[in-house]
């Protein structure tokens, strides 16, 4: 039987054990599967010192499943990087052949400059090691086709391909009898030149678990079709010879294209979208449509419009096209427009009725600009909302009055304040319904003070004003000691009404 001072000096000895120096070294007994987690955390050149501490470190590097090299940063001259980007291929692949067959490859991402048989080596020896997620980012010395033995991959689940001069793909009869189990696919600078039309290519017959679809820098590409049916975010970008878009996927929810579209041939150019469960759309920096067929969008939510228009262009047929794009639309409950769409809409008032004419069910409205006062026109026929962001720029804009303590306690109305009050009839149905507004990059620019203070005053049911306050640094200046505590005087309609400077 253990006698009392004889486990006294068992739990010492246990206990001097764990502080020891010399004591056991408790991380190297963890599981693989622990460490490789532990790994996870730290960028790959830390893994890699881990190596020369015994045999046994040495081998959770070569089966550690995750190859990030997109982590290390070289630094030195301007040659020394150059060298390390050229040779980080032949690493790779050299670290990937001496892997035992049985430590499969996870996730490997790179950056590289490398030549088109180096880069297809390297491909092919990723996937013998069943690599679940691809992501590469090479530069070569031309175009190169894509490599093949991607296509016939099992194991593949996510596949990032980016090449800079561009790469070229296979037939579409080649590329639909692969891809068999790909969740996520995106494909930027690819080079189309026999096959501009990709009508067949994303079905449910060659990527039916397909959920995210990135094409960016498609060059050539003038018809689309996409129609994979678990489709579930698709981005477009940089398509500018696109002429025909068909969507069709009907689990589709987060739709943005940007600067697609051509624009020097818009009167052939067309949209049909059909998905009820898209639930937010960015559409920025592409012409007009000649034909749009947007059906089925019951369930959006947020749209994010800024058309490529130009103000000596804007004729009628166009105008008739911006409704037939927006009346699709209608469903949504926010709704925000870019600055540049913003400017057009000011100084075209038809455009301006026509485009908020179907937002029936709007509730909230974000308007990014660089005038401020020129928004009361564009206020006063908006839909009866009840949130109201403004995003105010300040680049490439005229100084104006700055606030002014005297000058504001001196006069009853300034000439911003006259502006305001001179549109309270026109604006009063907005005011009545208004809840919350929110304005980014406010300033002392008596402008932006005239506006809060107009808000304050006729804002009814107005429960919330946030001052989003501009970046000091950026404009060289700091707002007066009063100035927050002459905006908190502002007399307010509303007795709910709550005013935050953030």
């Amino acid at each position: 039987m253990e006698t009392r001072s004889a486990k006294r000096r068992k739990l010492r000895s246990h206990e001097h054990s764990w502080g020891n120096n010399t004591g056991e070294d408790r991380i190297t007994d963890l599981p693989d599967a622990v460490l490789h987690h532990i790994f996870r955390l730290l960028p790959i050149k830390s893994i890699v010192q881990t190596s020369i501490l015994s045999k046994r470190w040495r081998t959770l590097w070569y089966t550690f499943p995750d190859l990030d090299f997109t982590t290390i940063i070289p630094s030195g001259s301007a040659l020394t990087k150059f060298v390390y980007w050229n040779n980080l291929g032949n690493v790779i692949t050299q670290v990937l052949s001496l892997r035992d067959k049985l430590s499969d490859v996870r996730i490997l991402r790179f950056y590289a400059c490398m030549s088109f048989s180096g880069l297809h080596a390297l491909i092919r020896s990723a996937i013998r090691l069943h690599v679940q997620e691809l992501d590469i980012r090479v530069a070569t010395n031309d175009t190169f086709n894509f490599p093949r033995s991607i296509i016939t991959s099992d194991c593949l689940r996510v596949l990032k391909v980016k090449s800079y001069p561009g790469f070229r793909l296979p037939p579409s009869r080649i590329m639909t009898a692969g891809f068999q189990k790909l969740r996520t696919l995106s494909l930027s600078f690819v080079y189309l030149d026999n096959q501009s039309s990709l009508l067949d290519l994303f079905t449910d017959c060659a990527f039916p678990q397909l959920t995210k679809l990135h094409l960016d820098s498609c060059l050539n590409l003038k018809h689309l079709r996409v129609g994979c049916h678990l489709l579930e975010e698709l981005v477009l970008e940089n398509c500018s010879s696109l002429q025909g878009l068909e969507i069709a996927s009907h689990k589709l929810e987060t739709l943005k294209v940007s600067s697609c579209f051509d624009a020097f041939n818009i009167n052939n150019t067309w949209l049909q979208i059909d998905s009820q469960r898209l639930n937010t759309i960015v559409w920025v920096n592409n012409p007009i449509t000649s034909k749009s067929c947007i059906q089925n969008i019951v369930c959006l939510h947020e749209v994010t419009i800024g058309f490529l228009l130009n103000q000596e262009n804007l004729d009628v047929d166009k105008l008739q096209n911006v409704s037939t794009f927006l009346s699709g639309l209608s469903h949504t409950e926010s709704l925000t427009l870019e600055s540049r769409f913003v400017e057009i809409m000011l100084k075209n008032k038809p455009l301006a009725t026509i485009f908020f004419h179907p937002f029936m069910k709007l509730k909230s409205l974000e308007l990014q600009t660089r005038d401020v006062l020129g928004l009361a026109s564009l206020l006063k026929i908006c839909p009866m909302i009840h949130t109201l962001t403004i995003k105010i720029s300040h680049e490439g804009y005229k100084a104006e009055r700055r606030w002014n303590r005297h000058s504001w306690n001196l006069s009853k109305y300034s000439r911003e304040e006259k502006f305001w009050e001179s549109h309270t009839k026109d604006l009063k149905p907005l005011l009545c319904y208004l809840k919350i507004v929110k304005i980014q990059g406010f300033s002392e620019s008596e402008n932006h003070i005239s506006l809060v203070k107009f808000l304050l005053k006729h804002g009814k049911v107005l429960q919330y004003l946030i001052l989003c306050l501009e970046d000091e640094n950026s404009r060289g200046y700091y707002p007066h000691e009063n100035f927050k505590m002459h905006i908190m005087g502002f007399s307010r309609a509303s007795l709910d009404a709550k005013l935050e400077f953030s």
